[in-house]
């Protein structure tokens, strides 16, 4: 699978004040399109349905921020604080996330296309009924977050976390975890959900009681 990159404009206009810049757009139901934002801080502002393409968030704090139902096509967040804020509903495509921390972010509902995963912290989030295609995690961290009744197509993963995950009716047929950590993931019982995935014999001897099994030592 080759995840399409986003494609960026040479010539970005950079914005010192994003929130200011953003409500114009929103009242105007407009698309932000080749902008470059920098080392803004802003807690527990309102984006919801905002458009972005073509984009840069860089060194970015957003805190407990509303980006419901919003759009991004070809936008990058690199080195950002997205902790606690909410994306129910949004959509994202040619989208990179790398060395971001994503603590407590809301992504339920969301569509992910042709986006990358890099370096993230995305423990306590939630993609419950996300739909998500050729999407790569590389070196995330998945640990107590929820992905329960998603749908996944062309999902890869390497060198991430998952512990006690939540997969709660979402199939994971042809996700190769073999050189990823997954360890106590919320499944059905029986756990339908790994069905088809791949696995290696280390993380089958801790899933095998899944099944009721009971291995004598």
């Amino acid at each position: 699978m080759a995840v399409i990159k986003p494609q960026l404009s040479q010539t970005c206009l950079q914005i010192d004040d994003f929130s200011a810049y953003a409500q114009n757009f929103i009242q105007d139901d407009t698309p932000i399109c080749e902008i470059e934002t920098r080392k803004q801080r802003i807690d527990g502002e309102d984006f919801s349905r905002l458009e972005v393409r073509k984009s840069l968030f860089k060194n970015c704090v957003l805190h407990n921020c509303g980006f419901d139902n919003a759009t991004f096509t070809d936008v990058v967040f690199e080195n950002c604080d997205l902790s606690n804020s909410s994306f129910k509903d949004a959509y994202f495509e040619r989208c990179s996330f790398v060395s971001c921390k994503c603590a407590g972010t809301d992504m339920s509902g969301c569509v992910v296309r042709h986006t990358s995963f890099e370096r993230l912290n995305l423990q306590y989030s939630n993609f419950n009924k996300a739909r998500m295609t050729d999407v790569s995690f590389s070196d995330v961290d998945f640990t107590e977050a929820c992905m329960s009744e998603a749908k996944l197509i062309r999902f890869e993963t390497a060198m991430s976390k998952f512990v006690r995950s939540n997969f709660f009716k979402t199939p994971l047929t042809a996700v190769d975890f073999t050189d990823n950590v997954l360890l106590a993931p919320v499944l059905s019982f029986p756990p339908t959900e790994l069905k088809g995935a791949v696995i290696n014999p280390v993380q089958a001897a801790d899933l095998i009681g899944l099944w009721g099994v009971i291995v004598k030592q």
